[in-house]
């Protein structure tokens, strides 16, 4: 498994899953039920992962998905 996503709040995790889901990639989200902080603040901790396979075109997808947010 490999990470294409780093975050402070779940549920942008589950968006992004959603949106790779869409286009027929599973991903799986690491860390879902825990929230870390260090002793200089918080830190991004939910990680969503897909297969080594669908590495690239995961990327692709969410890199589109950020320019549509713009």
């Amino acid at each position: 498994m490999k990470t294409v996503g780093i975050y402070f709040h779940l549920h942008e995790s589950y968006i992004d899953k959603a949106a790779l889901e869409l286009e027929g990639i599973q991903s799986f989200i690491q860390n879902e039920n825990t929230f870390t902080v260090y002793a200089d603040g918080f830190r991004p901790n939910i990680k969503l992962q897909v297969s080594e396979t669908d590495f690239e075109q995961a990327l692709k997808i969410l890199q589109d998905l950020r320019q549509e947010e713009e």
